[in-house]
Order: structure tokens, then sequence, then C-alpha cells
């Protein structure tokens, strides 16, 4: 080497060096994280010091995170004194959370053998895990294991989502403040998968619109109290946040979700919510807005400033508060007189006794039983129509991924929410909290078995008593659960002449029920059948043209159900796209081959040669 070359290599060092620290640090903001940890502060102990300064680390700390566990207190730290956090050791934190995420959900799609822990490994991470989970839920079309991928991050972002929701309603039971629409929100994060509107996203959403209402009504804060109300109520109904647009809507499930009706272009809502939505915005502003008890159809009520009435005018010495208002935001913006709810109540055969009790105001706890009995009516009505999803007056599934197990996601979450808050306030109503434990667990052994953490949080520590039966049947049910999991799964090859011949077809073919006219995809199969023998007596086994000794096949169909059929009733068809399966096949398959016309499998640890 020249000593005219060494000068050459040098000078570019020395004309770096020779510029200022800000000049420097304003470059360094376009120098990847990556380069900067691992080449940029090895270079000198003046680049070491320039790379390391907090202000560099709050931006990529801001710019490539979204999502933050509540732990951090996030936002109070971007709003704080830069110099206080350790902004660099808290950029590494998320990296590595990142990095682990991304390695046990690979371990997860690997293998079906110790689920559960891999899925509370992730979820112990909280919401510091959300981002990596969100990218994943995203993956790339043209990857080989594309719905297994998306499938499983769907699955552990949804935990994560439903603990969350969970530490909320626990929350609000032990009487801690909780929000009316982080408490309503709550029920989103069951439905939620990979879409915005969780419960800081609703609550943002409330932010701007408090400011939009603001900035269109200057003088709102120097107007009376019944006036704002009236404002608020008007605004809403002007952008349609409030009702729906047809009452053959009613029963839809989506009118049940606050996060919903505030992102969907339509803004669709029951009473109830359109009642949440009101409050919660009339809240923002200054005004002392609540939901009221009213059966049926809920109102809101609005209460003035102390010592002032509705209209402004302060109230005369020992004079008693005078009475709210109320609205009815779901079909009006008008104000609602008193006189008329009396007239309603009467007509419903309530004597006047009884009045204040359904004219004050409603507890956060009774509404969240309110909206999840919603949502169970939905769900009665849904399934006693057979799913028709014509806009025929029966309910639709209209949500974010497929509609039947977006429906599954919503009955789960309504029965957490009769069993977190008990007896309804109204003992007449005859439902106690353990009758739901049952409706839980067959669900949890089912659908959810990751939420084995989560039943063991939230319901076992209230059954600790040996003599209770349902002490017992938890255990048990977890138990079953647990093992089933952590036992590898048995081989089932095809090397004898009756597995070779006698099963007619492979894991991953789709196919049509010859009798019963569902779709399905075919994730195991027995050389005959392998059930026993009430339940062969029960499905007529026998009565079929070839008995029980023909194969018998595991099906996933596209209403998330998992049956057995018969090779008989089995019709191979070949979609160029099952659509209806798409967003449930990446439970059992990595992806869909366009050319071949089937499912690639993704349980080879099972099925080997299939």
């Amino acid at each position: 080497m020249t000593a005219a070359t060494t000068l050459a290599r040098r000078e570019p060092l020395s004309a770096w060096s020779d510029l200022p620290d800000e000049v420097l640090q304003h470059i360094l903001f376009y120098v990847s994280p990556s380069d900067l940890l691992f080449n940029v502060q090895c270079v000198s102990k003046r680049f070491s010091r320039l790379a390391s300064e907090p202000l560099l680390w709050r931006h990529h700390c801001r710019v490539h995170f979204e999502y933050w566990d509540s732990k951090h207190r996030i936002k109070q730290k971007f709003m704080g004194n830069v110099g206080d956090v350790d902004w660099k050791t808290l950029y590494k934190h998320r990296k590595k959370v990142e990095s682990e995420t991304t390695a046990i959900l690979d371990n997860t799609i690997e293998g079906q053998v110790n689920r559960i822990q891999k899925f509370k490994l992730i979820a112990d991470f909280g919401y510091d895990a959300k981002d990596t989970l969100l990218k994943h839920c995203r993956t790339s079309e043209t990857a080989e294991d594309v719905l297994a991928r998306r499938y499983y991050a769907n699955a552990v972002l949804d935990h994560v989502h439903r603990s969350i929701a969970l530490t909320e309603w626990k929350k609000l039971l032990r009487g801690e403040p909780v929000s009316l629409e982080r408490a309503l929100g709550s029920f989103d994060l069951f439905v939620l998968h990979d879409q915005r509107g969780d419960l800081l996203e609703i609550s943002e959403i409330f932010d701007d619109l408090a400011s939009v209402l603001r900035a269109e009504h200057r003088d709102l804060d120097q107007q009376s109290t019944r006036i704002k109300a009236l404002t608020v109520a008007r605004f809403l109904r002007h952008r349609n946040l409030t009702g729906l647009s047809t009452e053959l809507a009613y029963r839809d499930l989506q009118n049940t979700f606050i996060g919903i009706a505030l992102q969907d272009q339509e803004h669709p809502s029951l009473p109830l919510i359109s009642v949440a939505i009101f409050c919660v915005l009339a809240q923002r502003v200054g005004i002392d807005a609540r939901c009221c008890g009213i059966p049926n159809h809920v109102h809101a009520m609005v209460f003035p400033r102390d010592d002032e009435t509705l209209d402004g005018r302060p109230l005369a010495t020992g004079h008693p508060q005078p009475d709210p208002m109320y609205l009815d935001p779901y079909r009006s913006e008008e104000e609602v007189p008193i006189q008329t709810l009396r007239i309603m109540l009467s007509e419903w055969g309530l004597q006047p006794s009884q009045y204040a009790e359904y004219l004050g105001d409603s507890s956060t706890a009774n509404v969240i039983l309110r909206t999840s009995r919603n949502i169970l009516a939905t769900v009665h009505d849904f399934r006693a129509h057979h799913g028709n999803a014509e806009n025929t007056g029966h309910p639709t599934i209209r949500l974010y991924a497929n509609p039947f197990a977006d429906l599954d996601n919503a009955f789960y979450a309504a029965l957490w929410a009769n069993y977190i808050f008990g007896t309804p306030l109204r003992r007449s109503e005859g439902t106690t909290q353990s009758q739901f434990i049952p409706l839980i667990l067959e669900r949890f052994e089912r659908l959810y078995p990751m939420d084995a953490s989560l039943i063991e949080q939230h319901i076992v520590p209230s059954y600790n008593n040996p003599t209770n039966a349902q002490h017992w049947e938890l255990r048990e049910a977890l138990r079953v659960v647990r093992a089933a999991d952590q036992t590898p799964k048995q081989l089932r090859l095809r090397n004898t002449r009756a597995s070779r011949e006698g099963v007619k077809y492979k894991v991953g073919q789709v196919f049509r029920h010859r009798r019963y006219a569902y779709t399905a995809v075919i994730t195991g199969w027995d050389i005959e059948c392998g059930m026993d023998s009430d339940w062969m007596s029960i499905n007529h086994v026998d009565s079929l043209a070839r008995g029980r000794h023909q194969s018998f096949y595991h099906a996933l169909v596209e209403d998330t159900s998992i049956r057995y059929v018969a090779e008989e009733n089995i019709e191979i068809i070949e979609p160029e796209f099952p659509i209806s399966l798409m967003s449930l096949a990446g439970r059992f398959f990595k992806r869909w081959d366009k050319e071949e016309r089937i499912f690639v499998s993704n349980i080879r640890d099972e099925y080997p040669e299939d």
C-alpha cells in the first residue's frame, strides 16, 4: 500500500471529523439504527458519543415502533425531557422483543407441540410484541407459509388483545376508574385481529372529534349545558355517527361495537352504542353526560353544572339541584321531555315509584352487561335463521374476518363479560356468574386453547374449594387441553395396503359435503371410523351405504367447526380460490397451491406423506 493510497483513504475520515457535532448529529438521523449500533459508534469515541445521543434514539423509538406496552408510559416519556429516558436501551429492548417474538412464532408454525406455552411467551411481552405480530399478519402472498404465518400471528395477537380486555374489565370490577370508551372498546379487542381500533386508537378518535367540534363551535365553552349538549347531538347526527341507516340492520353484529361504529364508513350503532358515543364526546367538552338505565332503548342524560340550571342560570341558595335533561342520540338530535319517558314507563306497566330507578344513570358495568346481551341476542337470531346474510331483517356478520369466526369471537366476549360482572343488577333476570363457566370452557377447549393462562388467571382463583364441582371441572378442562398440546402427534403413514388403497383422499383437498353442501378441507384421515359406538349410533353410521368400514376424514369447515366425514359423503372440488376457508386454513396449512388447487400441509409431523 502506497502513502498516496493511505492518504486518500484517510482524507474522507478527516473530512468527516472536521464537521461540527451539530452537522454530524443531523446526518446520523439518516443512518439506520443497525448501522449506528454496529458500525458508526465503533469508529471513534466521538462517533460513539454522537451515535448514542438520546434525541437520536428517541427519534428511532418514535419512528420504528407504533405500539408500546402500558408499562413504558410511552406517551409521557415522549412528552417529557429527552434526557430523562435511556432511549438507546429502550430501542434495543424493543428490537430484542422483535427478534424473540419472530423466533417463537417460527417455532409455533413449525410444530404442533407446546403451542400454549409459546403463545404465553409472546403474550408476556404485551403490546411490545404487537408491531412484530402485525408484520407477520401481513406476510406477503408469495411467502411459502403465508397462511400459517398470518393465522398464528393473528391468533397470538387476538390472545394479547383478549388479555388486555379482561384486565380492563377486572379493573372496573375492583372499582378502579375505567372510562366508558375503554370498557366498551374491550369488546372490540375480541374481534379486532390486525385492524385499527384498539383502546388507545378509540380514545384518539374521540380526541380528534372533540377538537373538530371545538373548532366548529369556538364559543362552545360559553354556552349553557343544554345548548352544549344539543350541539354535541347535532354534531354527531350530521356526521352520521349515531343511529342506523335502516332498522332492517338493527341486529347486525357490527352495531354492538363502539370502535366499528366510529370507523366504519356507515357508522352503524345500536341505541346503547349511540348513547355511549354521545356521552364520551360530551364528557370531552366538559359536559356531565351519562347513560340512562331505561329498559329496551337506552337514552343519554345530561346533568347541569353545580349551582346552575341546565340553561346556565344560577340556583338560589337552598334550591334543590334541577333534574337532568334526556336525549335519544340514536333517533334524534332533540331533547326528550321527561314526561314522555314517564308515559313510556307507565305504558310498560311500571309504577311511578319505580320511575326513579329507570330514569337514573346506569353504571359502566351495567352498560357492559347490556352490550353483552345485545351480542348474545344477535348470535341467537343469526343461528336461528341459519346464517341468512340477505337484508331481510335477519342479522348479518360484517366485522373483519371470516364471519363465523367473528361470530365465535363476539360470543366469547359476551360470555366473559357476563362471567366477570356476575349476577346482573336485577336478580329477577335469573342468571348467575357460574352459569357461564361451562360455556367459556367449551369454547376454550374447541377454539381458544391458547387462553389457558387467562382461565387460570381470571376464573380458577374463584373456585379453589375442592368441595365445589366447578373446581374439578376447571382443572380437568385445563389438564385435558394442556395434555393434548404437549403430546407429540401420532404418525399416520400410508405404509399398508389398507391405507394406500382404502384412504382415497389427501390432507389439503377441498370438498363439498354431498348431503349438507358445506365446503371444507381435509385435515386428517382414519382407515375406518375411529369413533366410539355411541357416536356411531347417534350419527347413524351403520345406515350409510358403506357403513363404518370405509375411510373417515377430519375436516375444517368454513363455519370454523371440525367435523368427521365418511368418504362416501365427500365430493372433491377444485376451486380456483376457496375464499371462505382462506383465513381459517392456516391452522393446518402453509399456503394454497393455485396450480394443484390444494392446500399445502403444515402438519407433516402427523401426516408426513400427505
